[in-house]
C-alpha cells in the first residue's frame, strides 16, 4: 500500500509541471493574451484531437509513422549492435569501420532525405532508410563502448579455466555490455520518431508529418497541434516502455548501473 502511494506522489510530482503550464496555456488564450487562431488551446486541441481519433484520420497516419520509426530502429538494432561488437573485438573490424562512422557520425541524417526519395521513391521504405541510418550509429558506438568496457580479468578469467570463446560472449561480455546497448537504444529511439515525422514532413503522401504539413498549410491549428500532441504521447509512452524494459533486463545490476535512470 505505502509503495502504491509512492508511486502516486511521484506521478503526481512529474504530471504537476505539465499540468501547469496547460493551466497557464489555457487561461492565455481566453484572456486573449495571444491568438487563438495561431495559438489554440489546449481544450480546441483536445476536441480536435477527438475528433482525428473518431474520423479514423489519427490512427491510420500513426500507424504509417510507426511503422517507418520502429522498423527502420529494429534494422538499425540488428546491424548496429552486432558491428558495434565486432568493431570491439577485432582489430580488423575497428581499422574498416571506424574510420565510416567517424566520417559519418556528425552528419545532419535529415540533409539525405531528398537523396532517399530520388533512390527508393515516396514511401515507407524511404522513411525507414532514413530512420534506420539516424539509428544506426548510437547503438553501434554505444555498443562498441560497452563491449571494450567489460572487465578484462572476467574474460581473461574464463579463458584460463577454458570456457569457449562462444560462451565468454554470451555469459559475459554480452550482459556486461547491455546497460551500454539499452543506453544507445534510448538515444536511437529518440532519433527514429524525429526522423520519421521529418521524412513525411518533406515528402510523404500520409503519416503523422504529413498530416501537420495540410493542417499547417490550411490554418487548421487545432488539428496541427493535435496530431503533434499524438505523436508526442506515444513517443513518451515508448521512453517510459524502454526504461522499464531496461530496469527489468538491469535488475541483477547496481541501481547506478541503470540505463533508465532518467
Amino acid at each position: 500500500m505505502r509503495r502504491c502511494l509512492n508511486a502516486m506522489k511521484l506521478l503526481g510530482a512529474r504530471a504537476a509541471p505539465i499540468a501547469a503550464l496547460l493551466a497557464i496555456w489555457q487561461l492565455a488564450v481566453s484572456l486573449r493574451l495571444v491568438n487563438a487562431d495561431f495559438l489554440p488551446s489546449p481544450y480546441a486541441i483536445s476536441v480536435a484531437g477527438v475528433d482525428l481519433v473518431r474520423g479514423g484520420e489519427l490512427w491510420s497516419n500513426l500507424g504509417l509513422t510507426l511503422l517507418a520509426s520502429f522498423g527502420g530502429l529494429a534494422l538499425a538494432l540488428l546491424i548496429g549492435v552486432p558491428a558495434g561488437m565486432l568493431m570491439a573485438k577485432s582489430r580488423v573490424a575497428d581499422s574498416v569501420l571506424g574510420p565510416l562512422v567517424k566520417a559519418t557520425y556528425s552528419l545532419p541524417k535529415t540533409a539525405l532525405i531528398p537523396l532517399f526519395f530520388l533512390w527508393f521513391g515516396i514511401g515507407a521504405t524511404t522513411d525507414m532508410v532514413a530512420v534506420m541510418l539516424a539509428c544506426l550509429l548510437p547503438l553501434l558506438v554505444y555498443a562498441h563502448h560497452g563491449v571494450q568496457a567489460v572487465p578484462r580479468v572476467l574474460v581473461w578469467s574464463a579463458e584460463c579455466m577454458g570456457t569457449p570463446p562462444a560462451r565468454i560472449f554470451y555469459a559475459i561480455e554480452l550482459p556486461a555490455s547491455l546497460a551500454a546497448i539499452l543506453t544507445g537504444l534510448r538515444i536511437a529511439l529518440g532519433f527514429s520518431f524525429v526522423l520519421a515525422i521529418s521524412a513525411e514532413m518533406i515528402a510523404a503522401k500520409s503519416g503523422i508529418g504529413r498530416l501537420m504539413v495540410e493542417y499547417g498549410e490550411n490554418g487548421s491549428y487545432d488539428y496541427m497541434f493535435a496530431a503533434v500532441s499524438a505523436i508526442v504521447i506515444v513517443a513518451f509512452a515508448a521512453d517510459r516502455g524502454l526504461i522499464a524494459l531496461t530496469a527489468h533486463a538491469l535488475r541483477w545490476q547496481e541501481p547506478h548501473h541503470s540505463a533508465g535512470a532518467a
